[in-house]
């Protein structure tokens, strides 16, 4: 299969196909149409992650007021770079991908306004969004979905404790794509836009995933932490030099101490300079607010 140059803005426009309640139900729900696309993104997962995650991070350009789409997009994507580090093999991570993508498609049934709304919402209106992933389930075992992919429909937002929903499942309860796919779902809403609130910068959604080891999240997070940085590829940071760079790698050996390229210098011949950080040597001080870049 070919390697898209733009694999983030063609996931983004094929969730809104799938995500769109104008287009037949059938013609959106058509499985293999749904594997081919993870397929495609698993091929450049494997071929070149790091370019991908900086892809995703500059994904501006395919953003919509509808959340959902870049939500569904991004979600995908950190799903099946979990997936990957955990060496899941590829047909069961062909599977959770496509649970990826349809792991919010429940939230069709639920009234736009509410899921879009940029107003605090009542209890009420909060368990109402909360049965998207009962709907999601239902709506998939209608159409004869696998029993992983409805599950982890239905158990993506249980967490290790038993405080999650809609049936409080714990630990081992909560099926292993619905673990991974919540991790992953968890980290983007943390990290991106939203109507309702603004995004904390990449480092700071991963201190807080880090934050809930044990408590929402199990083992998986440490291949959530390895794969993508505790400052994440894309993210611009601040050097114990003075210098200024863009994280563009995860280190092979710890990954506090990520690849940075340099902002403002270059080689002789127009090359970025890239520099490794260590914990005894060059490291990052803090990220980078917008106006400082």
């Amino acid at each position: 299969m070919e390697i898209k140059d733009d694999i983030c803005a063609s996931l983004f426009g094929f969730a809104k196909f799938l995500y769109n309640k104008d287009i037949n139900i059938e013609e959106r729900l058509n499985i293999n149409s749904i594997y081919e696309w993870v397929k495609e993104i698993f091929i450049n997962v494997r071929y070149d992650h790091s370019n991908l995650l900086l892809d995703l991070h500059n994904t501006d350009h395919v953003m919509d007021k509808n959340y959902i789409y870049s939500h569904t997009m991004r979600t995908t994507i950190i799903t099946i770079i979990i997936g990957k580090y955990l060496k899941i093999p590829t047909h069961k991570l062909i599977e959770m991908g496509a649970a990826a993508l349809l792991h919010d498609i429940g939230m069709l049934s639920i009234p736009q306004e509410l899921y879009l709304s940029s107003r605090p919402l009542t209890r009420s209106e909060k368990k109402i969004i909360n049965m998207h992933t009962v709907y999601g389930y239902k709506l998939l075992d209608s159409y004869g979905f696998s029993k992983p992919i409805k599950l982890a429909v239905l158990e993506h937002h249980e967490r290790e404790d038993g405080t999650g929903y809609p049936l409080k499942l714990k630990k081992e309860k909560i099926s292993l794509y619905g673990k991974i796919i919540g991790l992953a779902c968890s980290y983007e809403a943390i990290s991106a836009d939203r109507i309702y609130k603004e995004s904390v910068d990449l480092h700071a959604g991963i201190i807080e995933i880090l934050k809930n080891k044990g408590k929402y999240y199990d083992v998986a997070i440490q291949a959530l932490v390895n794969s993508l940085s505790i400052y994440p590829i894309g993210m611009y940071v601040l050097l114990s030099d003075g210098t200024k760079g863009m994280v563009v790698d995860v280190s092979s050996y710890d990954p506090r101490y990520p690849i940075v390229q340099l902002l403002d210098e270059k080689t002789f011949d127009g090359k970025n300079i890239v520099r490794h950080t260590f914990s005894d040597g060059l490291h990052i001080v803090r990220p980078l607010k917008n106006e400082e870049v």
